[in-house]
């Protein structure tokens, strides 16, 4: 049997976080997301808006971006343009020709993240119109500016299980080696 004093099992809780955490960085920090805006992920809208503004969390960088607006239910194609970008924000104008009427609708967007690399998604929404006969929507179904919309968090958990698993072996390796004196030989 053999035993590990508790530096030797120290060093290798620190190698494993500090390999962890290089292995866990570039994704969590790797794209910028969408956090806010005129429209956001789920909502119903009384109207189809005038302009669309997506906020990100980080700067996207000049160029090569797009938003590009489709009717989910038919997968038509809207219009698509090219944001103005001012700071985190990304803005664009309904053509005055487009006339969108009640439906659940997708603003797609293509971005160069702050980081430089290209970034895809989405977000839906829903606009209810003046149609009384409307299904209510239920108020605790709209996530709140607070709430995370996606699954964003998604790495974050499974760093956080990991090292919460390496958290729980060094605790258990250090019980043991104390348990257990060292043979002198």
């Amino acid at each position: 049997m053999f035993s590990v004093s508790p530096r030797t099992a120290g060093a290798a809780v620190a190698a494993g976080v500090l390999g962890l955490s290089a292995w866990a960085a570039p994704v969590a920090l790797a794209h910028d997301a969408v956090i806010g805006g005129t429209v956001t992920e789920g909502q119903v809208l009384d109207e189809f808006p005038e302009t669309i503004t997506l906020e990100f969390s980080g700067i996207p960088r000049e160029g090569f971006n797009n938003f590009a607006v489709t009717n989910e239910e038919t997968g038509e194609l809207l219009f698509s343009a090219e944001p103005e970008l001012d700071e985190r924000n990304l803005t664009i104008e309904t053509p005055d020709d487009v006339e969108p009427g009640p439906g659940d609708y997708q603003v797609g967007f293509q971005i160069t993240s702050s980081d430089g690399h290209a970034t895809r998604g989405g977000v839906s929404f829903t606009v209810a119109g003046d149609d009384d006969s409307s299904v209510a929507v239920d108020e605790s179904a709209v996530p709140s500016p607070d709430e995370e919309v996606g699954g964003a968090d998604g790495p974050l958990k499974w760093i956080l299980a990991v090292g919460g698993v390496l958290v729980l072996a060094a605790v258990v390796v250090l019980v043991l080696a104390k348990r257990r004196p060292i043979d002198e030989q």
